[in-house]
């Protein structure tokens, strides 16, 4: 059996008892509880019950709380909460909010989907450089030991500041825009790697890995280089939005233009129109057509709808070709335009 004296010295310096470490040895989950006791630190002192009567709201309102975070529920008898917990639950209500609320829930939802993301990130980054090199439960829980949890903290709350910023810009320019012309109007892209899901088979994850991280990182980089926003990734997809339609079409036709031998070539569909932008998504027929249209581009094209070509027909820099009406579900024939660069 495998000499875990060295964790339990650990965990018990972290407070945990001898049956719970022979109980996560047994589960295989024993780095797993001293990550969980490392970073959420405190004696178990409360149960579900009990942590809703010391914050002042029901047990149901917090359960349906829990759920939108992401968590599983607890065991109502478990003693899993400290007073960190009752503090953090406080702080969330001290304004008056109200748990039960769909709004609250809703924002629960989004912001916790985008830090489970965040999580997974410096998880990839711990696991590739750690258990992926072969080190012991010993050796990655020492590791662990020397992470600068309050650095990390400080780093997160830096971006989220800038990136409040940059929204309050964002929405402010929106807002302009529809007080002058009547609405608000998004150029909304979708590109794609052209063959991935045949491609991807043929790959290690190793492989499969770089790949996306490749593309990502040129699509990413280069979208916030002309001014425009990420709305996120779907598998080998990225979503963005920009303010105007010359900007965005100038932005396809980049990146699509690549000589990268490592990364597929993609297709690239863009609309013009009004779109809802909520909790940081994007919605409506033009996010929609934008979608449906990324879909009939073939390899290396950027196709757009009449709405984006109208916008940048007088534009000396593109040439457009009429595809004439071509049938996309939920929309029926639409009149769309292969974009190229003038020559």
């Amino acid at each position: 059996m495998k000499d875990i004296s060295g964790i339990r010295d650990v965990l018990r310096a972290l407070g945990v008892s001898d049956d719970e470490v022979a109980s996560a040895e047994a589960s295989g989950t024993l780095m797993a509880l001293a990550a969980e006791r490392f970073l959420l630190p405190g004696e178990r002192v409360y149960d579900h019950h009990e942590l809703a009567e010391r914050v002042g709201v029901r047990a149901d309102e917090l359960a349906r709380l829990w759920l939108a975070l992401g968590f599983a529920p607890t065991n109502t008898a478990e003693r899993a909460f400290t007073d960190a917990d009752v503090k953090v639950i406080r702080t969330l209500v001290a304004d008056g909010t109200e748990l039960s609320s769909e709004y609250t829930l809703h924002e629960a939802r989004v912001i916790s989907s985008a830090l489970a993301r965040i999580a997974e990130v410096f998880i990839d980054e711990m696991w590739d450089q750690h258990r992926s090199a072969g080190q012991s439960d010993e050796q990655v829980v020492a590791e662990m030991a020397g992470i600068d949890v309050g650095r990390v903290e400080r780093l997160l709350l830096s971006l989220l500041r800038r990136h409040l910023v940059a929204a309050i810009y964002r929405r402010a320019a929106l807002h302009d825009q529809s007080q002058r012309l009547g609405q608000a109007s998004l150029a909304v892209g979708f590109a794609d790697l052209t063959g991935f899901t045949e491609l991807s088979h043929g790959l290690t994850a190793q492989e499969l890995t770089r790949l996306i991280v490749s593309f990502e990182q040129r699509a990413f980089d280069l979208i916030a280089e002309m001014g425009g926003r990420v709305v996120k990734t779907i598998g080998d997809e990225v979503m963005f939005t920009f303010d105007t339609a010359p900007v965005a079409a100038e932005l396809a036709l980049r990146l699509s233009d690549t000589n990268d031998p490592t990364v597929p070539p993609l297709r690239i569909g863009l609309a013009y129109g009004p779109a809802l932008v909520r909790q940081g998504d994007c919605y409506g027929p033009t996010v929609n057509l934008a979608s449906r249209i990324a879909g009939v581009a073939t390899s290396g094209e950027v196709v757009v709808d009449a709405a984006l070509a109208h916008a940048v027909d007088r534009d000396s820099r593109f040439m457009l070709t009429s595809m004439g009406e071509v049938t996309l579900k939920g929309f029926g024939p639409v009149a769309l335009s292969l974009l190229s660069r003038v020559k």
